[in-house]
């Protein structure tokens, strides 16, 4: 199964809020997500999953949140044997962009899209002389995956901090926050990478005004 850029997004999606759930030989791919901000890239994932995989997928709001779950075995094992991707207990943690699509930015750039979406946030803090400082941050408990984020991002010329990490009160796990900080990032960002969540984009362009 090729690699386009569509399943590079889907990739980035899976990475984020994405989970590959089995029992015995049948396996069900799903994503979960925010009903107040996600619906908009819910309706692109479904867009994707149509256009790439050829499957009719709806999605529902239950339990106060947005699922989309559909069958697949030789998806599933795509994403598990092709890219490697882990699934089940833990894949938050083990989780990284699949070679092929890290090496290749016009392929990662869609990925980190999807991470984003789903896994990132952009926001403004006041700075000395600076009402309205633009920031960009992707938050992630595998640490790889914050590593390869910043690496990335880094060689095709966007400004990464360091990365940052974090222990919250409602998880066991360390948070790793990926940061771009200031205007021209969110420029850079929203010309080479784009958002499909709405929520977002509407935010990082009234953060550029």
């Amino acid at each position: 199964m090729k690699i386009t850029p569509g399943i590079a997004e889907i990739v980035g999606i899976y990475i984020g809020d994405g989970h590959i759930f089995r029992e015995k030989n049948k396996f069900q791919i799903g994503f979960t997500g925010n009903p107040l901000t996600d619906v908009e890239l819910f309706e692109k994932i479904t867009e994707l999953i149509k256009k790439e995989w050829g499957k009719d997928v709806k999605f529902k709001v239950r339990a106060n949140g947005l699922r989309m779950a559909f069958r697949s075995k030789e998806i599933s094992s795509f994403l598990i044997k092709g890219l490697r991707l882990p699934y089940g207990k833990g894949k938050g943690e083990r989780v990284t962009i699949p070679e092929d699509i890290a090496k290749n930015w016009n392929l990662a750039k869609y990925t980190i899209r999807g991470i984003m979406d789903t896994d990132g946030t952009i926001f403004i803090s006041k700075k000395p002389r600076v009402e309205r400082y633009p920031t960009i941050e992707i938050t992630t408990t595998s640490p790889i995956l914050a590593s390869q984020l910043r690496e990335i991002l880094m060689n095709n010329g966007f400004r990464v901090g360091n990365i940052r990490k974090s222990i919250s009160k409602s998880s066991k796990l360390p948070a790793y926050r990926v940061p771009l900080y200031g205007k021209e990032n969110v420029r850079k960002w929203l010309n080479e990478i784009g958002f499909s969540n709405k929520y977002k984009l509407e935010r990082a362009k009234s953060y550029i005004q």
